[in-house]
């Protein structure tokens, strides 16, 4: 376990401010490059539908785009600290998988509705609200629906704003109950328990507004200009954390074996292993994770970074490479035969990774058939919430978990049973034998 206190975190902190503030810089060089007119995009961004899939990257620019992502993660940061929420595993994952999503989803205004019906059941039932923070963090996954019911050329009317604040607060302040029950259908083999309550939540909704005549038109929206700049901001955040996580360790990678032996399932790397040997985690399985587009021949952008970065985020709490690679081989097999393109491939993909406790605890083989099911289960699972649940592949993955685990354990099962009716015939072969050799020492 590593030290992380006193005057060694500060040169921690000074040292990660240095070289984030080095990669703003650059960035920032490239935008002024480019002359983008960030406020524009940045409205854009923020007053616009944002159903799946809608790239910010081709809404607003990059500029705009990474302005959106900073304010979304200053927020979150911020609210966090003020409530002294300690910087565990899943909070680190939920740090980085809304930061993800702010490149395609949510903004800045969307989620802040969801906040508020938060800190109304947290009222309501007399709770702290940091208790339910990162439940509500996740939960910004339904943020589409504030921003179609408020923008959706469909329906906009002067009620629009007020009947999307409302929906929002709504969303917030019944998520939590419903994703307390939701937890049990998958037992904590889907790692996105919110993206399944997500999916089953956005189905009612929906199902509501569709009979109401209220049309979701679904999106595709992807760019393809900005793949070299994502990848030298993606590459230059995992060394950061890798250098920090090596630093933090004792300049050591000393305990990592021990890490990639954890199965993944409720996991939380950092109260088992500590600040350095996670972060080492999130860095390698950023570069894992940014391998497997790439290996596939697609270009990053907005879509692709916020499964990269749910990955990174989700290696604080039960993600390493021994336990999600099965699952990309999986979704990467399922794709022969089926029509679907490279890009669908990639984010079924880094997003399939949420079954990653499923192979840690079954093994290779069953990490495969989970890729590979998860693959064929989310090409459809979508039209249910009409593409307003951004965690659509956590919907599909709680449905693959809760559907393979009975019949992984009945196949255990009665594996066992027959291991165990073997071993007690050799038993009783070796009793005989036993038996017999004490009949003829007798009678000799």
């Amino acid at each position: 376990m590593d030290n992380f206190k006193g005057s060694r975190s500060k040169r921690i902190y000074t040292l990660s401010a240095i070289l984030i503030g080095f990669v703003l810089i650059l960035f920032s060089l490239y935008v002024y490059e480019r002359g983008e007119n960030v406020l524009e995009g940045f409205i854009k961004i923020i007053t616009s539908p944002t159903v799946l899939i809608t790239d910010f990257l081709v809404l607003g620019g990059i500029g705009a785009t990474f302005l959106n992502a900073t304010l979304i993660f200053i927020f979150n940061f911020t609210l966090m600290k003020l409530l002294r929420v300690k910087m565990t595993g899943i909070v680190l994952a939920s740090f980085f998988t809304v930061y993800g999503f702010s490149f395609f989803g949510k903004n800045i205004l969307n989620i802040l509705p969801i906040y508020a019906g938060g800190i109304l059941y947290a009222k309501y039932e007399g709770i702290e609200f940091r208790d339910i923070i990162v439940t509500i963090s996740f939960t910004s996954a339904l943020a589409p629906f504030i921003s179609e019911v408020a923008f959706s050329l469909n329906v906009f009317n002067e009620f629009a704003y007020i009947n999307a604040l409302v929906l929002g607060v709504l969303i917030g302040f019944i998520v939590t109950p419903l994703a307390k029950k939701m937890a049990g259908f998958h037992e904590g083999f889907n790692l996105y328990n919110l993206g399944f309550t997500g999916g089953i939540l956005g189905a009612v909704l929906a199902s509501i507004m569709k009979s109401y005549k209220f049309v979701v038109v679904p999106q595709r929206i992807i760019s393809t200009e900005f793949d070299g700049i994502l990848k030298f901001i993606a590459s230059l955040t995992f060394i950061l954390l890798i250098a920090i996580g090596y630093y933090i360790n004792e300049r050591s990678f000393k305990g990592y074996r021990s890490l990639l032996k954890d199965t993944g399932l409720r996991a939380d790397f950092v109260s088992k292993f500590g600040y350095g040997l996670t972060f080492i985690n999130m860095g390698i399985m950023g570069f894992v994770a940014m391998a497997y587009p790439i290996l596939i021949g697609e270009t990053l952008n907005g879509p692709l970074l916020a499964g990269i970065l749910t990955i990174v985020g989700f290696a604080a709490a039960g993600k390493h490479i021994l336990n999600t690679v099965p699952i990309l081989l999986g979704v990467y097999l399922a794709h022969f035969g089926s029509s679907d393109d490279g890009f669908i491939i990639a984010l079924s993909g880094l997003f399939g990774t949420s079954l990653a406790p499923i192979a840690g605890v079954y093994g290779i083989f069953w990490g495969i058939v989970a890729g590979w099911l998860h693959f064929a289960v989310v090409q459809s699972i979508g039209i249910i919430h009409g593409g307003l649940n951004l965690y659509n592949n956590g919907f599909s993955a709680g449905i693959v978990a809760g559907f393979m685990l009975p019949v992984i354990n009945t196949i255990n099962e009665r594996h066992q049973k027959g291991r165990m009716k073997f071993l007690e015939k050799q038993k009783h072969i070796y009793d005989l034998i036993r038996r017999s050799e004490t009949d003829d020492e007798e009678a000799n």
